[in-house]
């Protein structure tokens, strides 16, 4: 099937991006971002774009303008596809013409935020986009939060840079960067694993980590399945939000970035993170972020993250 990605024009596809986000999420209505408040973003600057099969719309990706240490960029608010066609490249496609147009309008700099534990969103994320992260946002809509996607879970997230006119992004899009396996990282190039687990029984559970290493590559491992594990296990899932909290934090406070991703074939082995040591000047006040939100504990809250379903 052959993917259109074009921006979103009709009253029709406008209101089919509300029916997109309640069968991709389940959100209901007050956590649906309105079609209205996406025309006003697409003539202010701002992306809307939708994936197309035969004419349909089975996708979408917005995003709003912001604005960091004088640094303008476009924050990508919220992508996905729907579950049918999900698997055929469509999410690539969408961010793909999402980098065109930003270019097109001489801004270099998107970012998003997306949840570390979710494999397919950091594969795509990183290894073939060429984000890269360096901040960890923890439980960025605040507790109480009355989301489908919470589930139980504090909602941490990283905040993605997507550099677009940089040697690492070019690279990456135009297919040239060469994907390596978690056996050639651990195995052949022998980078040091920060944290253990527990990969022989039925759910992965997290051992321990070396919060203290100092060398200029490592490895973090994450499970491969985590939603199947929130669904099975609160409390393991728990566990693997809290270790992986406190590795990113405390090595991103050192100055180290999340460079790669990479998934394994075996049922029980892990996928794995590779973060280097590099220091360059950061466009974006991670503060903001980093500090949280002040909850309202009798006030439910929710939230307009690009959370993403890939294609």
């Amino acid at each position: 099937m052959k993917v259109e990605v074009k921006p979103i024009r009709s009253l029709l596809d406008l209101r089919r991006t509300h029916d997109i986000q309640r069968s991709v999420w389940g959100y209901r209505d007050e956590m649906i971002i309105p079609y209205t408040q996406m025309v006003s973003t697409l003539h202010n600057g701002g992306t809307l774009l939708g994936g197309y099969i035969d004419g349909q719309l089975v996708g979408f990706v917005y995003g709003y303008l912001g604005m960091s240490g004088g640094t303008l960029y476009l924050f990508s608010q919220r992508m996905g596809v729907l579950p049918a066609y999900q698997g055929l490249g469509i999410g690539s496609a969408l961010k793909l013409a999402q980098r065109e147009q930003m270019l097109r309008s001489g801004i270099d700099l998107i970012v998003w935020t997306y949840d570390p534990l979710l494999g397919q969103n950091a594969m795509l994320n990183i290894e073939k986009l060429g984000g890269f992260a360096r901040a960890y946002v923890r439980d960025i809509y605040g507790s109480g939060i009355d989301n489908p996607l919470q589930a139980g879970l504090a909602l941490d997230r990283f905040l993605l840079e997507w550099h677009l006119m940089s040697d690492r992004v070019r690279s990456y899009v135009t297919g040239d960067h060469q994907r390596a396996t978690v056996n050639e990282w651990i195995e052949v190039k022998d980078y040091r694993l920060v944290n253990y687990a527990n990969w022989n029984s039925d759910l992965p559970r997290p051992i321990a980590a070396d919060l203290e290493l100092d060398d200029d590559v490592l490895l973090v491992e994450v499970p491969k399945f985590f939603n199947t594990i929130k669904r099975r296990d609160l409390k393991v899932a728990r566990g693997w939000r809290d270790m992986t909290r406190d590795i990113f934090e405390s090595y991103f406070r050192r100055g180290y970035v999340v460079t790669g991703f990479a998934t394994s074939d075996g049922p029980n082995t892990p996928n794995v993170y590779k973060m280097e040591k590099i220091s360059f000047p950061s466009p974006l006040d991670y503060f903001s972020w980093a500090k949280g939100l002040e909850i309202d504990p009798n006030m439910n809250q929710t939230t307009d993250e690009e959370s993403q379903k890939w294609g």
